[in-house]
């Protein structure tokens, strides 16, 4: 069939003519201004930006920017016969989109590799107007890329000369703050330079005066001190060094020594009362009196002398402190001054370099060439390139072959979930009874005598209660079958407790628990259901009983026994409720509590059944396993993977929990028969139940 559709598909399709126009990539275009004028557009880089933009601008050629210009230079978009070649209506006449989008699918860019060269090839069902087309396609090109290079060069002229002018606002007002400042500061007859060597000459003059006078007021100071202690003394005690420079008062100690001796010679003479004595002593007095005027003279004119240096010194130093002052405003009007005029100097360069970019870019502006020129123009096709009636029945046969083989091949690999009682004991996991598929839209006997439900219509009873519903059916001795393994599983440590789940939601293992339990009650042994599904119960559903109390109120000591408890219409059945949804259900499980609880529920039952959430989806499973005899693994045939039982039995093995066996759910029975564990049970779909060895129990 595949190869006959290939021969009439091939007979069927349009002749495809094929043109190609070759072009050609020039990285290095002519430059007519020299290679020292910079084109703003130039697209062409290093070797790796070359071929990433030869591999850019082939995307461009088939673009659809190119194809729009093509079809409407040639009115592709009026013309009836391209719309609706190979039978395939594009769009009403006048769509230039849907055209374009056609042009596009049509045309193929081809670079020849270790070459600058691209091959553009153009199908139509016209050889002429593919040719055509092809030429087409590479002037557009080309005008496309004379035009992006203009506008591209016409972005960069606009942003210079919005730069330019920014630059030269910028300039004038660099200019006029400079003038400014050599204005405010009288820099414009004096430069900067020479005002800090008049200021610097001007410091150290005055330093060297200071210290000059500085000494000089030393050195009065110190005569001052020798005359004083010179001119305490009395007349005849005064050093002649001192007064060595002072001839008057010289001249009058002198003298004063003179008739001092005088009078001393003839005192021994004459006596006091002499005339001459007298006379003597008188003018001795007045030498005297001269002498202590010409001491406070000489002392006065020192201090005066002392005083005019300090006075100078005092000068000086306030002269060399503003001159130093001036030195530092010097240098921050230095600072500012260098500031502006590199300001300045700065944003000339600036605009020096602007202003010639923009001359450039008017320059190349210009010119109007570009990288890429049209090598080879297309010729006219003259065979079609496509339908290839040998090759497509060729391939039509090969493809039908390998169809078939994938299919079956696919088919049997890749389907990973179990569908036999091998594929799970092959796994390492015994199988302990097989469940049929049962229907839901099945009607059943109402169960309501017996168990006292409210059921409207047969349709809604529940698949959990099918062995209540149909005692004699294939599935409810399946269940009797898993209850008889189950009990005389180990004769030395019977089995009292365990949980029922699965390795992924939605196996079946809430209907498996529901079943079991009430076939262990119809045994004749006191059975308690314990819905551990903290997270999604559902077994106070299926018996329609209240869930204010259950497990949770029990294990955090809200509830009795008693009170949490819950008979059912089935002998020797209770159940007890998951309660209220605590916010930590595998801590719950896990403590202290809850193992006083079990062994509580071991003391007063036969027989303890835990539903739990699925292995996969938390921990709960995991962590009741260890507490109690074993697991019962409820897998759903078709559905269940074998990675997801590999997956529960590690997960339980590490957490030393023991594996019961499995149960296989949802067999459909007329693929064939079943037979599961040793010397155990077998049915035919069309036989009904058969015991396969004796001593099988048909409670």
């Amino acid at each position: 069939m595949v190869a006959l559709a290939g021969v009439v598909w091939t007979i069927r399709t349009p002749k495809i003519y094929e043109a190609t126009c070759t072009v050609e990539y020039d990285p290095n275009p002519s430059k007519p201004l020299g290679g020292q004028v910079e084109d703003v557009a130039d697209p062409i880089g290093n070797f790796w930006a070359t071929r990433e933009f030869f591999e850019t601008q082939n995307l461009v050629i088939a673009s659809r920017d190119v194809a729009g210009r093509v079809t409407r230079r040639l009115g592709l978009h009026e013309d009836p016969t391209y719309l609706t070649q190979d039978d395939d209506t594009l769009g009403v006449t006048g769509d230039l989109e849907a055209t374009t989008i056609a042009l596009q699918s049509r045309l193929t860019v081809e670079p020849i590799p270790e070459t600058r060269l691209v091959r553009i090839h153009a199908r139509d069902v016209r050889p002429e107007r593919a040719r055509l087309i092809a030429d087409a396609v590479a002037n557009a090109y080309v005008e496309k890329t004379i035009e992006d290079r203009l506008e591209s060069t016409d972005r960069a002229k606009d942003w210079l000369e919005n730069q330019l002018a920014t630059l030269r606002e910028e300039l004038e007002e660099a200019e006029l703050a400079l003038h400014r400042f050599k204005k405010g500061h009288n820099v414009l007859s004096v430069s900067m330079e020479d005002r800090q060597n008049l200021v610097a000459s001007d410091v150290q003059t005055t330093h060297s005066k200071l210290t000059d006078t500085r000494n000089r007021r030393i050195e009065l100071q110190a005569r001052l001190k020798r005359l004083k202690a010179s001119l305490r003394r009395g007349s005849d005690a005064i050093d002649p060094a001192v007064i060595a420079e002072h001839q008057a008062l010289s001249a009058l100690l002198t003298e004063l020594r003179s008739k001092k001796k005088e009078h001393d010679s003839l005192g021994v003479k004459y006596g006091e009362e002499h005339p001459t004595m007298k006379s003597l002593a008188e003018e001795i007095d007045v030498l005297e009196a001269q002498v202590a005027q010409e001491r406070a003279a000489i002392v006065a004119s020192a201090e005066r002398d002392l005083e005019q240096a300090k006075a100078v010194e005092a000068g000086l130093r306030s002269a060399a402190s503003e001159a130093h002052s001036a030195g530092l405003s010097l240098n921050l009007r230095e600072i500012e001054y260098r500031r502006l005029n590199r300001d300045r100097d700065n944003k000339a360069k600036l605009y020096e370099i602007v202003l010639q970019r923009l001359t450039e870019t008017d320059l190349t502006r210009m010119l109007k060439t570009t990288h890429v020129r049209v090598l080879d123009r297309a010729l006219l096709p003259v065979e079609p390139v496509t339908p290839n009636i040998v090759k497509n029945v060729g391939a039509s046969l090969l493809a039908g072959l390998l169809l078939g083989v994938a299919v079956a091949f696919f088919a049997s690999r890749f389907d990973r979930t179990v569908r036999s009682v091998e594929s799970v004991e092959g796994l390492g996991v015994p199988v302990l009874g097989v469940i049929p598929h049962l229907s839901s839209s099945e009607e059943r006997p109402k169960p309501e005598a017996k168990l006292g439900l409210k059921h409207a219509n047969p349709a809604q009873v529940p698949e959990e209660l099918i062995v209540l519903e149909e005692p004699m059916s294939p599935a409810a001795e399946t269940f009797r079958m898993v209850r008889t393994n189950l009990a005389f599983m180990s004769q030395d440590d019977p089995i009292r407790s365990f949980v029922v789940t699965s390795a992924l939601p939605l196996e079946g293992k809430t209907t498996v628990v529901s079943n079991l339990a009430i076939t262990l009650a119809q045994f004749g042994r006191s059975v308690l259901l314990v819905d551990s599904d903290l997270r999604r119960p559902r077994i106070h559903r299926i018996f329609e009983l209240r869930n204010e109390l259950g497990l949770t109120s029990l294990v955090e000591g809200h509830a009795t026994l008693s009170e949490a408890i819950h008979e059912t219409k089935i002998d020797g059945l209770s159940v007890l409720t998951a309660g209220p949804i605590p916010p930590n259900p595998s801590e719950l499980l896990h403590s202290a509590a809850f193992e006083r609880l079990r062994d509580d529920l071991l003391n007063h039952f036969d027989w303890v059944l835990f539903d739990s959430p699925p292995l996969g989806a938390v921990t709960d499973a995991a962590i009741l396993a260890p507490q109690l005899d074993g697991v019962l693994l409820v897998v759903r045939a078709g559905q269940t993977t074998m990675h997801s039982i590999l997956g529960a039995r590690k997960q339980l093995n590490s957490v030393s929990g023991r594996l019961l066996g499995a149960v296989l759910n949802d067999i459909d029975v007329r693929i064939g028969r079943y037979r599961y564990g040793a010397g155990g049970y077998g049915y035919r779909s069309a036989e009904g139940y058969a015991p396969v060895t004796e001593g099988a129990d048909a409670a």
